[in-house]
């Protein structure tokens, strides 16, 4: 099981992981991960995909409550599991993110993982333990890695995805939300400027100026 950070980290790294991708890649389709600061009334939403069948969504409540969804496609709960896992992680969420479980756009019935937190709890939960298929790898790790791994992990994967080499120094900047000057964005992709993203860094992101 991986341990998740507290909330208002997590929101501050999926808005960084999103702003960071945004700078790379100004073309939505070749990125992944992207955060959406108005997703909903009271709720904002974080987003991994990877173009190759694995994604998560993870949305924050303005309550207090966080929950998350995803699928690992090769993942051996995945592949042992199927639908049924799907129905038992879902069925595994309290009753109070029944609107959360049942969202059309989270794509409930290919689910191999999923996690949520209760401002009652103060803790994150894993759906899975509460399964019965709680042994098997759901590929939940591997996926939300940079959820919780440091500014190099990023910048390993950065090399591998978009086959740049990216300073440390700047990722590091911008996982602890320093302001995104032109320089920064000239030393991650000098090719756009700060008003070529502007629109999607402050409005949809919600990154702070």
């Amino acid at each position: 099981m991986i341990e998740l950070p507290a909330v208002a980290a997590l929101v501050q790294r999926t808005k960084a992981l999103a702003a960071l991708d945004l700078i790379l890649s100004p073309e939505w389709e070749s990125r992944y991960y992207s955060f959406n600061s108005a997703w909903a009334a009271s709720e904002r939403m974080a987003s991994m995909r990877n173009g190759s069948g694995d994604e998560w969504w993870l949305v924050f409540h303005a309550s207090g409550w966080a929950a998350l969804k995803g699928l690992a496609h090769e993942s051996q709960a995945w592949s042992d599991g199927g639908g049924d896992l799907s129905v038992a992680i879902q069925n595994a969420f309290p009753a109070e993110l029944t609107a959360f479980t049942h969202e059309p756009a989270f794509c409930w019935d290919s689910t191999s993982f999923g996690y949520f937190y209760l401002p009652s709890a103060s803790c994150w939960r894993r759906a899975n333990d509460a399964t019965s298929f709680s042994d098997l790898d759901a590929g939940d790790d591997y996926l939300l890695r940079h959820l919780t791994g440091g500014p190099s992990d990023y910048v390993s994967f950065v090399e591998e995805y978009y086959e740049k080499t990216i300073p440390l120094s700047v990722v590091t900047d911008v996982f602890r939300e320093a302001p995104i000057t032109q320089v920064v964005i000239s030393a991650l992709n000098p090719e756009i400027t700060i008003d070529d993203i502007a629109k999607e860094l402050y409005s949809e992101i919600g990154y702070s100026r």
